[in-house]
């Protein structure tokens, strides 16, 4: 059983981790202005490689954990990845047009995708934020209560 310390951090590790993930996308998309064509068609597939590689490690994760609360969180990722397939899929074929009209609707469309995710990694982070308070607050009771038993 992790101490506070440990869970603190853990948790201070994940969030450090979020941190540096979401600079890093700032900075590639702050640095994509000045990319040419292919290097920002390089750049998309690179990142999207990543996301699904990254996919891949919860799953994994989540595979192992039996809790019901990690199980639940399981669903609303793989529901959320299946979400961003379909948006993907529909982006791609859109891709496939050659017509100015076509590749208007098409940037728009990823535009829109992507401040979507964007709004839903920040919710993710509030809900990661708030777990993490919560799950401290609740290993402080635990070890304040172990430490109780053992003097009592």
């Amino acid at each position: 059983m992790p101490t506070l310390s440990e869970s603190l951090a853990e948790l201070s590790e994940s969030l450090a981790a979020l941190s540096q993930m979401a600079k890093e996308a700032e900075t590639r998309v702050a640095d994509a202005r000045a990319m040419t064509q292919k290097e920002l068609d390089t750049s998309a597939a690179e990142a999207r490689a990543a996301a699904e590689r990254r996919h891949k490690e919860m799953t994994a994760r989540a595979g192992k954990v039996k809790d019901d609360m990690a199980s639940s969180w399981a669903s609303l990722r793989d529901h959320v990845h299946e979400q961003f397939e379909k948006m993907h899929a529909e982006i791609d074929e859109k891709r496939a047009g050659h017509d100015l009209k076509v590749a208007e609707r098409r940037a728009e469309s990823a535009e829109a995708y992507a401040l979507e995710a964007t709004d839903f990694a920040l919710d993710a982070v509030a809900e990661a934020k708030a777990a993490s308070l919560e799950a401290t607050a609740d290993r402080a009771k635990a070890d304040a209560m172990a430490t109780s038993q053992t003097a009592g």
